[in-house]
């Protein structure tokens, strides 16, 4: 097995884990939570899907005796700036089944400009080589075609309608990776 320091870099960011800490600095001290990642927030964070709710939803389960979730935050390293730029974040919940479900979301500024497909693909690596999995499954919205392309692009395949109304599944098995 690889040894994955973090944070996890890509050719253009860094993934940085989540913690109780840095969830609870992103509701309740944005400065404090910007200098902690050491990073530029921009004024439009977070992505609409990430509401304080979902966060706190996230800090219950890192907090759990047997915890289910990895998420991390996704900082664009930018040439021109000091400080990277704080675009998107995303992570791994698994359910009571055992199944590995990826979830992600960005800014809408930093959307189909490849930066999602970079992420997903370090975090499937990091998944399959850290948390022994061999199946990872995905639920979006079929109106979501960037999400879908992501998808597609790190080699999930649609496997049928999701378990919410109007969602659908996509599905990664580890032989069909080089990971």
């Amino acid at each position: 097995m690889p040894l994955i320091l973090f944070p996890i870099n890509t050719e253009r960011m860094s993934l940085v884990p989540a913690t109780v800490k840095l969830y609870l600095l992103e509701l309740h001290d944005r400065t404090s939570f910007a200098s902690t990642l050491n990073a530029h927030v921009p004024q439009e964070w977070p992505p609409d899907q990430i509401t304080p709710e979902v966060i706190e939803e996230f800090i219950g389960r890192m907090q759990a005796r047997d915890r289910k979730i990895w998420t991390f935050y996704w900082l664009l390293n930018q040439k021109e700036l000091k400080l990277p730029v704080l675009i998107g974040n995303g992570g791994f919940l698994v359910h009571e089944d055992g199944t590995l479900e990826i979830g992600y979301s960005m800014l809408a500024d930093y959307q189909n400009k490849g930066y999602a497909t970079e992420a997903v693909r370090s975090m499937l690596e990091w998944a399959f080589s850290s948390l022994k999995k061999d199946c990872i499954i995905a639920h979006t919205y079929p109106r979501l075609k960037a999400s879908i392309r992501v998808l597609e692009k790190n080699g999930f395949l649609f496997v049928g309608n999701g378990p919410e109304e109007g969602t659908i599944t996509y599905e990664l098995q580890r032989e069909n990776k080089s990971f």
